[in-house]
């Protein structure tokens, strides 16, 4: 990997897994659909500018046919992932959360064979096998009893998560055959803000806050700026690889997601938790490099 696209991986990786955290902080002041719409909101008006002045008029040249592949990246990247995973963490930890979206990979393969009849060998099968014990043995902490509990909920809707990011690297792949990367983002980052304030305000205006601290206002000005970078650096990497090759990368991210909810959270991590994520990652693994020699 080229040193440019080895960076811009690294910075999208920090920020992705630093997300969590920062939704942690911000989730006790904001609803959870509201602070991604706020999130999207802030970030549309930080790339619109940049996009009306580097492309002017060019925005007509969109085929009208793409954008309905806008709106399903919009929706697959923007609105079902912060929907799913804000509501998410409000029952379960950032910690967890991470290790349960790192599964995306395994999303990935079986849409690619369910959509493209990719072919699976049997370490594939393996690797499914392996991740989906360790999501089951973690999304429970191993005890089955706690299927109708909040935390197996959240933990439920961290997989849902991972399933929509997996589609949106398909569906961003194909988009970017035609668009460069800041384009794809903006356009995403405007479908998805105006979708989540529709939710937002038709299911938690009465929960909108008066005031917020100074915490949580930079947790969310951290989160909508640093996911700007991070999405348009991770989809010029994507533009240039495949959805495999760079998705295999993602192993990295619950371990910063653990260590910066560790250091900033204060969130426990078991035994248990070390065990099961090492379990769901190994199957993620056996998965992912099977086209690698």
């Amino acid at each position: 990997m080229r040193l440019r696209y080895l960076l811009e991986t690294t910075i999208a990786l920090l920020v992705f897994a630093a997300a969590y955290a920062l939704i942690r902080i911000a989730l006790p002041e904001i609803p959870p659909l509201t602070l991604g719409a706020i999130r999207f909101i802030l970030a549309s008006g930080i790339m619109l500018p940049l996009v009306l002045v580097r492309y002017r008029g060019n925005a007509s040249k969109i085929v009208r046919s793409d954008l309905l592949v806008f709106t399903g990246l919009a929706i697959v990247q923007i609105v079902i992932p912060n929907a799913l995973q804000n509501i998410g963490l409000e029952y379960t930890t950032a910690s967890v959360s991470s290790v349960l979206q790192s599964t995306t990979p395994v999303f990935t393969l079986l849409f690619s064979f369910a959509l493209f009849r990719e072919s699976v060998r049997p370490k594939d099968l393996v690797g499914v096998i392996l991740g989906m014990t360790g999501v089951a043995l973690l999304s429970t902490g191993g005890d089955f009893s706690s299927l109708g509990s909040l935390v197996f909920v959240g933990n439920l809707l961290q997989l849902g998560v991972a399933a929509s990011y997996a589609a949106s690297g398909i569906v961003g792949k194909a988009l970017l055959k035609r668009y460069d990367p800041v384009f794809v983002v903006t356009v995403s980052f405007v479908i998805g803000a105006f979708v989540l304030s529709g939710f937002a305000a038709w299911q938690e205006i009465n929960k909108w806050p008066s005031s917020l601290s100074a915490e949580v206002v930079v947790a969310v000005l951290l989160l909508s700026g640093l996911y700007c970078v991070a999405l348009v650096s991770w989809y010029d990497v994507l533009q240039h690889t495949s959805v495999f090759r760079l998705y295999v990368l993602l192993f990295t991210m619950p371990v910063l997601a653990v260590l910066i909810s560790v250091l900033v959270l204060g969130e426990t991590f078991t035994i248990m938790d070390i065990l099961f994520s090492a379990l769901t990652l190994s199957g993620v693994a056996v998965t992912e490099f099977r086209n690698r020699k």
